[in-house]
């Protein structure tokens, strides 16, 4: 049983919040660094340079090297958990994560800058059904806003969200001008509608 994070704020905001166990996030700052060659300019689906500034590496969603399996495994138990929260999650179309993740890292200054949602309508978005990130170290003031829920969750190492990807629940990083940060994130996707975005040759 994973454990659930303590914030008043978040009820019936569909916002899940959790606490992953220490050794996993250790072990995703250990990768991080020995994959010096394989990280790349973070970048969004628009192409703007300016409304996001990370360094990304891109995780396959069919890694199953013991650090990314064990992960998996406890964002599962998460999953499980808003399950039981959200009943109503039960009774969509079957999803699971298809496409690649990523970690970002955010050095001082740098973030996701304007309001955003993860499923705002495009052919390249629409199969998302959920979003989940997690913090993996302590950032003061280096949360997440969400504007239409008006609550701020705080960056703790970790720290693991799940919400739905659309409009309703909009959000952006708050810059830190003293800390670095990284996250790891991706979305599940409906398994039809991956599949069909896969055959057009959308991706």
């Amino acid at each position: 049983m994973i454990e659930r994070f303590d914030m008043p704020e978040l009820k019936d905001s569909f916002i899940g919040a959790w606490v992953m166990p220490e050794p996993i996030i250790d072990s995703i700052w250990d990768y991080w660094q020995s994959e010096k060659d394989k990280r790349f300019k973070g970048e969004v689906a628009s192409g703007k340079p300016e409304l996001k500034k990370s360094t990304d590496l891109e995780i396959s969603a069919y890694d199953e090297t013991p650090i990314w399996l064990n992960y998996r495994k406890q964002l599962q138990l998460c999953l499980d958990d808003y399950f039981v929260q959200h009943e109503s999650a039960n009774d969509v179309a079957k999803f699971n994560i298809y496409r690649d993740y990523l970690i970002q890292f955010y050095k001082k200054g740098e973030g996701f800058f304007p309001w955003h949602s993860e499923n705002p309508g495009t052919i390249k978005t629409c199969d998302r059904s959920l979003v989940f990130m997690t913090y993996c170290n302590n950032v003061p003031n280096g949360g997440t806003h969400f504007k239409n829920q008006k609550l701020t969750t705080p960056a703790i190492k970790g720290l693991t969200l799940i919400w739905p990807p659309w409009w309703t629940h909009a959000h952006k990083g708050q810059i830190s001008e003293e800390h670095e940060k990284m996250i790891v994130t991706g979305w599940y996707s409906y398994e039809n509608i991956f599949r069909n975005i896969l055959k057009n040759d959308y991706i």
